[in-house]
């Protein structure tokens, strides 16, 4: 049986273990910079704005979901993002991601939120991915990709790139 409660700052070590597993399968086994314990606890303390569940068996954790929430006006006023979603592999196919995404949609309807995204994977891992049929079956429709620009050193970059009012300038 599959049990699900939302996370608390004291639940960080757990967190920060499952999220750099996640991380650690996205990114083919390179390890992630910037992970750590604290930094977990930073974020689970900012409870207005990000929120997560764990899933136990039993007393084990064996998955979690986190969620971000963010406004816009597409959206029509707020919305949730799911930021990780993560099971362990031996309890995949068990039910265990549809009861995390379940307590996301519950935590959106509480709050309000007019939806909740989830970015995918590079597109060609997606299409490979059983993750893009769990969503699918969740509900979710395909909107497109998502793109990112890294703000961290930014700052070099926009003095190198200054138009001539000073206002800086994406190239």
């Amino acid at each position: 049986m599959v049990t699900t409660r939302e996370v608390s700052v004291e639940d960080a070590t757990t967190v920060t273990q499952m999220v750099a597993a996640l991380l650690a399968e996205l990114g083919a086994g390179q390890a992630q910079a910037g992970l750590d314990t604290q930094l977990v606890a930073d974020l689970l303390a900012m409870k207005e704005r990000v929120c997560g569940f764990l899933a136990f068996t039993k007393e084990r954790p064996v998955g979690i979901i986190m969620v971000s929430e963010s406004a816009a006006l597409f959206a029509r006023g707020t919305y949730g993002i799911i930021t990780e979603l993560y099971v362990v592999p031996d309890q995949r196919s068990s039910g265990v991601a549809m009861h995390l995404i379940e307590a996301a949609v519950g935590l959106g309807t509480v709050k309000g939120w007019g939806q909740l995204e989830v970015g995918a994977p590079r597109q060609l891992m997606w299409s490979r991915s059983p993750n893009s049929a769990l969503y699918l079956k969740a509900g979710f429709a395909e909107i497109g990709p998502r793109l990112k620009l890294p703000l961290h050193g930014l700052a070099t970059f926009r003095r190198k790139n200054r138009s001539a009012w000073g206002v800086p300038r994406v190239v």
